[in-house]
């Protein structure tokens, strides 16, 4: 008898009406998956080629430092427990599984270290969901750089449209984390239009997507919070395959009663009609609206530590009585607001990150170990951060995210800086040599040269520039060696 699902999909003759509601055509539901079956007709995100092939570089990047850390090493421990054979790669490994576990490991190990990419305006984690799920779906069709680059696009442009939509503030202000619950919409859409499905199969994905959607904030600072963006990442792979095997759930699922905005938000009718004019303003804004992250902590932390790089030369550390962190209104939300215990812990805490780039200045992967952040050293620096929100005060009416830094000394000194646009954003971003080292100080952590890591990259950017990205999965997976994490490195 032959196995359906490895048989691979047979499109359902009919669906018997499950799911299907006569208004489906009208709805937010429609309005994402008829976005996404037409994006590469239409060559959505044409002009991001160069800026998707940064996403990738970096996400895979962090991912395989990411690798070499508990969280990671818990799903490789169940992995051996509960093998799932396939033929997709744990990136930087020859570890070899099932799509839908490749993009669970590969989208927790991402996020893992809190370095993967961010938008600045909106609190999510694009990259870590998209590309995992992405690219496990990559080895089970045929995939061009311009359908990948359209996917990517889609994928974006969900994940910004349907925070908006929520709106966001009501979303994230109840605890949820939008990496993982929009997330998983994103990376669903970014599938579909990736494997090519057409608009109702969609829905079908979309809908199942959504009836799993979940991720909390109080699992920030814990090895939880990046295995959201792997659960959102390999249940998007899951939603399309089983949508694509005749698996049905409300087509309008996220308008409905009951439904996606209805659970996670408040959005009125007026608000969703919004939603088509809000996917084609992102389908290539989104990369005016994204950063590579330049330190491996929570992005709530950056223009804070960018600040301090700022006004730190010169600067008596024994003189300092006090250090102010001002913020705009929600930009303490993602953060502790306690002093931090772990290395997991330090890297949401305001007041180390601060303290750490004030004593040293920089903050490196190697500064969130627990032995680091409990450093007796840095908690006198520590104790005299002040971390506060408060409206802009150049512009109360502004909602746009700022930091305000306040040094003062004992000798009666004031120092301030103030950033509204950190280093890593698109407004500001990273130099080709800046992301290079990134890239190497990834890579080095988990012990590749400098030398193998060009030579990785060098393999992606060939592929990538010739079109055919058939031979991604053996690129990102190379020759082994074992790491302390489990996982056997590549050597290339």
């Amino acid at each position: 008898m032959t196995n359906p699902v490895s048989a691979g999909p047979a499109a359902p003759s009919r669906r018997d009406g499950s799911g299907v509601d006569p208004d489906a055509d009208n709805g937010a539901t429609y309005a994402v998956a008829s976005f996404a079956a037409g994006a590469a007709a239409r060559g959505a995100g044409s002009t991001r080629t160069d800026a998707v092939l940064m996403a990738l570089v970096d996400t895979v990047a962090v991912a395989v430092a990411g690798c070499d850390t508990p969280a990671v090493a818990a799903l490789l421990s169940l992995l051996e427990a509960e093998p799932a054979p396939g033929e997709c790669s744990i990136w930087g490994s020859d570890v070899r599984v099932g799509p839908s576990t490749a993009a669970l490991v590969n989208g927790t190990a991402a996020h893992a270290l809190d370095w993967d990419d961010a938008s600045p305006t909106m609190p999510m984690h694009p990259g870590a969901v998209l590309l995992p799920a992405m690219v496990a779906r990559a080895r089970l069709t045929p995939v061009t750089t311009d359908r990948f680059v359209s996917a990517y696009a889609v994928g974006s442009a969900v994940f910004r449209a349907v925070s908006e939509v929520l709106p966001l503030e009501v979303h994230y202000g109840r605890g949820w984390h939008n990496t993982s619950t929009t997330g998983r919409l994103a990376a669903t859409a970014a599938v579909a239009t990736l494997a090519g499905i057409d608009v109702e199969t969609t829905r079908h994905a979309l809908g199942l997507a959504a009836s799993v959607a979940s991720g909390s904030l109080a699992n920030f600072g814990t090895m939880t919070k990046p295995l959201h963006a792997g659960l959102a990442a390999r249940d998007a792979v899951t939603a399309v395959a089983l949508a694509e095997r005749g698996l049905t759930a409300r087509t309008t699922q996220l308008e409905a009663p009951g439904g996606f905005f209805a659970l996670f938000g408040e959005t009125d009718a007026a608000t969703l009609a919004r939603l088509s004019e809000r996917l084609r303003r992102w389908e290539d804004g989104w990369s005016d609206d994204w950063a590579i992250k330049r330190y491996p902590s929570c992005y709530a932390t950056h223009r804070a530590i960018d600040a301090v790089l700022d006004l730190r030369q010169g600067l008596d550390l024994a003189g300092i009585s006090s250090v102010e962190v001002t913020v705009h209104r929600g930009g303490l939300k993602p953060l502790l607001p306690h002093l931090p215990s772990s290395g997991l812990e330090g890297k949401f805490s305001l007041a180390y990150t601060v303290a750490r780039a004030l004593q040293t200045g920089g903050v490196r992967l190697g500064d969130f170990s627990n032995e680091a952040v409990l450093d007796p050293g840095v908690r006198p620096l520590m104790d005299a951060v002040v971390v506060r929100e408060q409206a802009d005060p150049d512009d109360p009416g502004s909602i746009a995210p700022f930091t305000v830094l306040t040094v003062r000394t004992r000798d009666g000194g004031t120092h301030t800086r103030r950033v509204d646009v950190s280093r890593g954003d698109s407004r500001n971003p990273l130099s080709p040599r800046e992301l290079e080292e990134k890239a190497i100080d990834a890579f080095g952590s988990v012990g590749w040269t400098p030398g193998q890591t060009k030579g990785l990259l060098s393999e992606v950017t060939a592929l990538w520039r010739g079109g055919d990205l058939t031979a991604l999965q053996h690129v990102l997976a190379g020759r082994s060696v074992t790491t302390s994490a489990g996982v056997r490195r590549a050597e290339v």
